[in-house]
C-alpha cells in the first residue's frame, strides 16, 4: 500500500490544527514518556570554566616552542566582514576547518525520539459529561506534511441555549498538502450550515453532512471553469485552482451530547473505530468507517455499475492509478478531456492520470467525495473509546490491535502515578537485525508492544513503528523525507474517552 502510493499519493508537511471551542481549550499538560532533566548551569560555573580554558591555552602557548606549532593552510584572524550596501556580516568559511571527515547528522537518541513523537501531541478533557478526554498526536513523513487534524466544540445547530457538540476530524491529503489544509477551516462552516437546515434526527442529520461534504467539493470542483474565464489575475487564477489539483480523504466524527449519538463521515479510506469494554473485560472492536478504495468489493461494484462500458476504470486495487475511491478535490479524475487539457497547457495543471498508462479513460467523473456516513450511540454503562486516525496508521496496525494496545493502556493508566513503563520480554537479541525497505516497512508486532507513553495516540504511533524495539523506531525516525515515504505514511492519530473513570 506504501509503495503503490508514492506516485499518487506523496505528502508535503503543513500541520493545521483547528480549534472550534468558543473559549480558549482548558489543556492538560501535554504528556510525554520520558522527561527530559534539563541540568542546571550557572553563570559563576561557566566564568570559572571559561578562565581555566583560558589558563590552560596560554600554559600551551608559553610551554610550545614556535617550530611545534604548525599548521596545514597559514589563515589570518579575521574580523568580522560587513557588506558595505547591506551590512550583513559576510561569513568566514575557515570556520568550516579542514577536515576531510565528513561530519553527518547524529542518530536521533531514545530521549529525542519521544520528543519527536510528542511534538505535536496534546491530550485535552472532553467537556462533556461522557466525554472523559481525548488525545492526539501527528507525525510527519512528507516535508511538509500532507495530513492535517481538527477538534474542538461548535454550537448545537438545533438550539444554540443546549450543550455544545464536539467535533474530530482527521485529514489526509495527496498530490500536495493544500487541500487537507482548506478543509480544517471549509469543512466544519460547510457542515454547520447544511445542519442548520437538516430535520434533527438521525436521517435528517446524516443526510447534511453528505450534503456539506459534496457542496464544498463542488465549490472548488466544478468552479474551476468560472475561474479560468474570470477577470481574476493568474495569481489569482493558480491559487483558487491548486486546491482543487491536489486531493484530501477527510474523516468527521460529530458528538452530540443530548441524544449521545457519534456521527461518523468518510470519504476516502482514513478509519473510525470504537472499542468496547465487554463484560468479560475485553474490548471488542467495531469499525465505524468502510475504507473507500478500489480494491474496496462494494466500491468496486459502485463504480464498475457506474461505467459499464469501461472495464479498466478499476484495475489493481485502483481507480485510474487513483487509490481512494472517494475523495475532496482530484480535479483531473473530475474534470472532462478538453478542460483538463486547458488547464495542463495554461495553468500548469498536473498530467494525472497518465493518458500513456491508462488509455480507456474518458471523462468521468470517476471519484465522489460523497461520504459513508453511520450514527452510533455512545454506551453510558461501560467504557469505550474512538480511533480516529489516517491510513498511515492503519498501514502498520489492524482495527483489532489498536483497540487491543489502547485497551491495555487503559488498565496501565488505571495504577495511577506510581506505574512503571511495560517493556517486552524479549531482549534487543531476540528482535534479530533491523530491515527497513522493500522487505520489510512499519508495523505493529505483538511481541514487541511496549508501554510507556501518558498519550494514548502516541502510545499508538510508537507501537506501530516497532514499539519496545528501540533500533526499529529509531531506525524508522532516522529517515526522513524522501527516503522516510518508502516504510511510513505521515501518521495521524485522535483518541476520544467515553465514560473513562475521571483521574485514570
Amino acid at each position: 500500500m506504501m509503495f503503490a502510493r508514492q506516485l499518487l499519493r506523496q505528502r508535503p508537511r503543513l500541520t493545521a490544527v483547528t480549534c472550534l471551542s468558543h473559549s480558549p481549550p482548558r489543556a492538560m499538560a501535554r504528556y510525554s514518556s520520558t522527561k527530559t532533566q534539563s541540568q542546571s548551569f550557572s553563570t559563576g560555573t561557566a566564568a570559572v570554566s571559561f578562565t581555566a580554558g583560558l589558563a590552560s591555552a596560554a600554559l600551551v602557548g608559553w610551554f610550545t616552542s614556535p617550530s611545534q606549532q604548525q599548521s596545514p593552510v597559514p589563515t589570518k584572524q579575521k574580523t568580522p566582514s560587513l557588506d558595505a550596501k547591506s551590512k550583513v556580516v559576510i561569513p568566514d568559511l575557515n570556520e568550516l576547518g579542514l577536515s576531510e571527515k565528513i561530519a553527518y547528522s547524529p542518530v536521533p537518541t531514545s530521549e529525542e525520539i519521544t520528543q519527536q513523537l510528542n511534538e505535536l501531541a496534546f491530550s485535552l478533557p472532553g467537556g462533556g459529561e461522557l466525554v472523559t478526554r481525548y488525545d492526539g498526536t501527528q507525525l510527519g513523513s512528507n516535508s511538509p506534511c500532507e495530513d492535517t487534524f481538527l477538534h474542538g466544540s461548535f454550537s448545537n445547530p438545533f438550539d444554540a441555549e443546549k450543550e455544545d457538540w464536539s467535533a474530530w476530524g482527521v485529514f489526509d491529503g495527496h498530490c500536495g498538502w493544500q487541500l487537507s489544509n482548506l478543509l480544517t477551516k471549509q469543512l466544519i462552516p460547510y457542515v454547520r450550515r447544511a445542519l442548520s437546515a437538516a430535520q434533527p434526527d438521525k436521517e435528517g442529520i446524516e443526510q447534511a453532512i453528505k450534503s456539506a461534504f459534496t457542496t464544498l467539493d463542488d465549490a472548488l470542483v466544478k468552479s474551476a471553469v468560472a475561474t479560468i474565464e474570470s477577470d481574476l489575475s493568474f495569481a489569482e487564477k493558480a491559487r483558487r485552482l491548486e486546491a482543487a489539483y491536489a486531493g484530501a480523504c477527510a474523516l468527521l466524527a460529530l458528538y452530540d451530547p443530548l441524544s449521545k449519538n457519534l456521527t461518523v463521515a468518510s470519504t476516502g479510506d482514513c478509519r473510525a473505530v470504537l472499542g468496547q469494554k465487554t463484560a468479560d473485560g475485553t474490548w471488542e472492536p467495531t469499525e465505524l468507517t468502510t475504507d473507500c478504495t478500489g480494491a474496496t468489493p462494494s466500491e468496486v461494484a459502485r463504480i464498475r455499475a457506474q461505467f459499464p462500458d469501461e472495464p479498466d476504470v478499476v484495475k489493481g486495487g485502483r481507480v485510474w492509478g487513483m487509490q481512494p475511491s472517494r475523495t475532496f478535490g482530484d480535479g483531473m479524475w473530475k474534470w472532462d478531456a478538453q478542460l483538463k487539457q486547458k488547464l495542463r497547457d495554461y495553468y500548469n495543471g498536473l498530467s494525472l492520470p497518465s493518458a500513456v498508462r491508462y488509455s480507456g479513460y474518458k471523462d468521468g467523473p470517476y471519484l465522489t467525495a460523497e461520504p459513508l456516513v453511520t450514527t452510533t450511540k455512545v454506551p453510558e454503562a461501560q467504557p469505550s473509546f474512538l480511533i480516529l486516525a489516517t491510513d498511515g496508521l492503519w498501514d502498520a496496525m489492524t482495527s483489532e490491535q489498536a483497540v487491543d494496545l489502547v485497551g491495555r493502556w487503559v488498565e496501565w493508566q488505571a495504577q495511577g502515578p506510581g506505574k512503571k513503563p511495560v517493556r517486552p520480554e524479549a531482549t534487543a537479541a531476540d528482535f534479530g537485525p533491523t530491515v527497513l525497505g522493500r522487505v520489510q516497512q512499519c508495523r505493529y508486532e505483538a511481541h514487541k508492544a511496549t508501554l510507556q507513553d501518558d498519550n494514548a495516540a502516541v502510545h499508538l504511533v510508537r507501537n506501530g513503528l516497532g514499539g519496545g524495539d528501540e533500533e526499529m523506531v529509531k531506525g524508522a525516525l532516522t529517515f526522513r523525507y524522501p527516503n522516510s515515504r518508502d516504510i511510513r505514511d505521515d501518521i495521524t492519530v485522535q483518541v476520544v474517552f467515553f465514560n473513562l473513570p475521571q483521574g485514570k
